[in-house]
């Protein structure tokens, strides 16, 4: 079975869990990996939210696994004038989902509709992965997973697996399952090795299931895809069915959330 991971920060350790589970998966950007699923070069991707649910008529969202997380040290907004006057936000079209995401936490929680431009003095630069993160201490930057739980109260949802519709198996999901909960283990291993911002985010902040909370913050991405233009309808959640999830429900105490268990 072949698996491709759309090539972002997180994808480290499910990564390494593929090596070490001896899965044939590779790394590419996130349209690419569609574009490997549409020409059945591969069996099942990793896509950034935005492409998944953006393809629902061709694409199913296979269970087993995602990636989310509470807070994400790699995506942070560097505001360089006052944030209420701000009108331009810069980024790259490399950066669309983290683009959209600064759109929606910029209008609906800070009243600012701006502009998109690649000029380097805009009002607002959007910094992804180690500019990100050499930003972390700058109280000048938001951290967009922080910015977008405390707009939604669900974690951000960054990649879903999908396969071309019709293609999915229990052999598929039982995979991905596995894969899951050996990255979890990587993801708790690496959290203990420092105090560096990334190593905390894989220990504290990431998540690696679709679960409940999962499926609740995909629709508030859903909805916010709709209003904001990206798709022309809110599209359906199109999520295959396996006949057997009973081992994914096996969730050590480590793996559950603390603001699901109130603690």
């Amino acid at each position: 079975m072949q698996l491709a991971f759309w090539d972002f920060p997180p994808t480290e350790c499910l990564e390494l869990a593929a090596r070490t589970l001896s899965i044939e998966a590779e790394r590419q950007t996130g349209p690419v990996c569609a574009e490997l699923l549409h020409q059945r070069q591969i069996d099942v991707a990793l896509l950034p939210v935005t492409i998944a649910l953006a393809a629902a008529d061709e694409l199913d969202i296979v269970p087993g696994g995602a990636v989310s997380s509470w807070a994400y040290p790699f995506a942070r907004m560097r505001i360089r004038r006052d944030l209420q006057k701000a009108g331009t936000l810069g980024c790259t079209s490399e950066q669309g989902l983290e683009a959209f995401m600064s759109r929606v936490i910029l209008k609906e929680h800070y009243g600012r509709e701006v502009a998109l431009t690649p000029n380097s003095t805009a009002d607002i630069e959007l910094l992804t992965g180690a500019a990100s993160l050499d930003q972390a201490d700058d109280p000048t930057s938001l951290d967009l997973g922080q910015e977008w739980y405390e707009l939604s109260q669900y974690p951000m949802i960054w990649g879903l697996y999908a396969c071309l519709k019709g293609t999915a198996t229990d052999a598929m999901v039982e995979m991905l399952t596995t894969l899951t909960k050996e990255a979890e283990t990587i993801a708790q291993e690496w959290g203990a090795r420092s105090s560096s911002h990334a190593d905390q985010f894989f220990g504290g902040s990431l998540r690696l299931r679709l679960d409940d909370v999962t499926v609740a913050g995909l629709t508030a991405i859903r909805e916010y895809m709709y209003y904001y233009g990206i798709t022309e309808d809110i599209v359906p959640l199109t999520m295959f069915e396996p006949n057997d999830i009973s081992g994914y429900q096996e969730i050590p105490f480590w793996g559950q959330d603390t603001r699901q268990l109130g603690l």
